[in-house]
């Protein structure tokens, strides 16, 4: 075996964890091996997808919702905006509508 390398029961051991920054929000992911000293910044416990928390972070024992007011009341804000924006579909729709009036205008069947 070559160093550095792991054994196949380390492998089986090895547990997915969430690298946190000094903050306690998650900054990225990692392997942890059984048996090793795990870093201040590694937390094992997933964050519960029914908690419905946008942005995690972690208080030392829970995740808890990391989101302020003002980072929440931007996000929806963006979403009411994205959701007030015309699909292809509609935007195709309202061209072909303004081609059909210009023409009945020109023909004089509209004024």
């Amino acid at each position: 075996m070559l160093v550095g390398e792991k054994t196949n029961q380390e492998m089986n051991d090895a547990k997915y964890a969430y690298v946190i920054d000094h903050n306690g929000f998650i900054i990225g992911a990692d392997i942890h091996y059984n048996g090793n000293e795990l870093p201040d910044n590694f937390v094992l416990d997933f964050v519960p997808p029914e908690l419905g928390i946008i942005r995690p972070k972690w208080n030392g024992s829970t995740w808890i919702e990391g989101e302020t007011l003002e980072e929440k009341s931007e996000r929806e804000t963006l979403q009411l905006l994205e959701s007030l924006k015309p699909s292809s579909n509609e935007i195709a729709n309202a061209e072909l509508e303004i081609k059909i009036l210009t023409m009945l205008k020109e023909v004089e069947v509209v004024q």
